[in-house]
């Protein structure tokens, strides 16, 4: 039992460290960064939308998941992965 809990601590430890360097390369292109959460060991890292998401989608390298129409339009999100991050950020088309 000890050994299996510091199996498990030393993943979430190194998933945290990963997402930390992602983080702080996300905060070095002047994107910001809105919550950090983990999901099956594997941190998802949202972020307010930028310049860089709109390239990443041209250049084929990000996708946009569609949730369907509300009142206030059509609501997305688009997500990325990097350095075993997975990466989202929401937008609303009115």
């Amino acid at each position: 039992m000890v050994i299996e809990l510091n199996t498990r601590n030393n993943q979430l430890l190194s998933a945290l460290i990963q997402a930390e360097s992602v983080v702080t390369a996300l905060s070095e292109r002047g994107i910001t960064v809105l919550s950090v959460m983990m999901r099956d060991n594997r941190p998802r890292i949202h972020i307010a939308r930028h310049a860089y998401c709109e390239q990443l989608i041209r250049d084929g390298q990000a996708a946009y998941l569609h949730f369907g129409k509300g009142r206030q339009g059509v609501f997305k999100q688009g997500v990325f992965n990097q350095d075993g991050c997975q990466v989202y950020w929401s937008e609303s088309l009115h």
